[in-house]
C-alpha cells in the first residue's frame, strides 16, 4: 500500500507538471502550485505510511489510511477535471 500510494502522488505531481504548459500555471501558482500539492501528498503519504504502524488501533489505522487515499484520489480527480477543461477550450 505504501508503494501505490508513493505512486499515485508521483503521477499526480507528474500530470500537474504536464497541465503546466496547457493552462499557464506556475511553479507556485494558482494557489501554491507543486509546492503546496507536494506538500499535502506528502502528508498523505505519511498518514499512510502511519497506518501500517500496530501501535496504532485498527480503528485508528484504517482511518489514516482511508484519509490518506481519499486525499491522493481528490488531487488525481481534481488533476483529470483540469485535463478535461483544457480538451474542451
Amino acid at each position: 500500500m505504501r508503494l501505490a500510494a508513493a505512486l499515485a502522488s508521483l503521477a499526480v505531481l507528474a500530470a500537474y507538471i504536464a497541465l503546466i504548459p496547457l493552462h499557464g500555471f506556475g511553479l507556485l501558482q494558482p494557489r501554491g502550485g507543486i509546492v503546496m500539492l507536494g506538500i499535502s501528498l506528502a502528508i498523505a503519504n505519511g498518514m499512510i505510511w502511519q497506518a501500517g504502524d500496530a501501535r496504532w488501533s485498527v480503528a485508528a489505522r484504517f482511518q489514516l489510511a482511508a484519509a490518506g487515499w481519499i486525499w491522493i484520489l481528490v488531487q488525481a480527480g481534481g488533476q483529470a477535471y483540469l485535463y478535461w477543461n483544457a480538451a474542451l477550450q
